[in-house]
């Protein structure tokens, strides 16, 4: 059966990947219809979140929000899709970054950097980051295993097309490690805007009105590594085109407070989703989990 998924799955990714941007866009006006006005996917989640995050924008503005999100959904992940057989020049085409001396200075000073991303646009595009200016560091990304052995094998080849160096996210330490200790400067990028799991909900912040837990793993990997952390600002300029401005977080994790880059990372990914609210992952229950619970069970276990 898992062979069978994937060969679906195989075929559905080769027929979308091998499309004009032109026919893979009228294809997402397609599944956007689908999954907002039929399927009605998430729906309530996602007018929830917003609501709750923006409590001072009327229900029309909402609603506007929330239809324009349901549509750039539908594009990321056509995106993201067609990236497994996007040429580089097309994606040097597609993707601009902008203030990239700030990372070369820090790989000029000799230090590694974590590249902390948000779901804000396609981050199957960004990688194009290594082969476009940085060729001569080990450009990589953690990976999260998918339960299909065909299907993982498929998207683990299909990251590394470009020399992009892959790493699974619960053994990330160990090979980081060695680079480390072989003097080689690498790259990592990271999709930080997680929710934590249950037993990970060590860091709590203020995030678009919402008492909100974020990973502090990256912060932590940072630290361990003396790296520097720059925050990845990826927007959208028009449909199939987006800028990634960079900014500097720190430029060494190690010397900075415990929690201090995990929260200007906070506030830098609320600045680009009040920038425009409809392009960041509504969908997921990024508000599950509440703070004073989670604090009065801690103390339990520990009574």
């Amino acid at each position: 059966m898992k062979r069978i998924a994937f060969g679906f799955m195989f075929l559905l990714i080769q027929v979308i990947s091998h499309l004009p941007f032109r026919v893979m866009y009228w294809l997402s006006d397609v599944f956007y219809f689908l999954c907002y006005h039929v399927v009605g996917y998430r729906r309530k989640v996602v007018a929830s979140n917003l609501a709750s995050s923006f409590p001072d924008k009327s229900k029309e503005e909402l609603k506007a929000i929330e239809k324009e999100f349901y549509a750039w959904f539908c594009d990321i992940l056509l995106e993201s899709i067609k990236a497994f057989n996007m040429t580089q020049a097309q994606l040097d085409e597609r993707v601009v970054f902008d203030n990239i001396e700030e990372m070369e200075q820090h790989v000029n000073n000799g230090h590694s950097v974590f590249i902390d991303m948000a779901h804000t646009g396609p981050w199957e595009w960004v990688p194009t980051i290594y082969h476009k200016y940085f060729s001569h560091i080990v450009g990589a990304e953690l990976y999260r295993h998918v339960s299909n052995p065909y299907l993982d094998d498929f998207f683990l080849k299909a990251r590394q097309r470009f020399g992009t160096m892959v790493i699974p996210k619960d053994k990330a330490i160990r090979p980081l490690a060695q680079l480390h200790k072989d003097g080689k400067i690498f790259g990592l990028g990271l999709l930080a805007d997680q929710t934590p799991s249950r037993g990970n909900l060590h860091f709590w912040t203020d995030f678009l009105h919402h008492d909100t837990p974020f990973l502090q793993g990256p912060e932590r990997l940072a630290k361990m590594f003396k790296s520097a952390v720059i925050y990845l600002d990826m927007y959208r300029v028009e449909r199939g085109y987006y800028h990634c401005r960079i900014f500097t977080i720190t430029p060494d994790a190690s010397k900075e407070e415990d929690g201090m880059v995990t929260k200007k990372y906070a506030n830098l990914l609320e600045e680009t989703i009040q920038r425009n609210p409809a392009l960041w992952f509504w969908t997921h229950r990024r508000w599950k989990y509440d703070h004073q619970q989670i604090l009065q069970e801690q103390q339990s276990k520990k009574a």
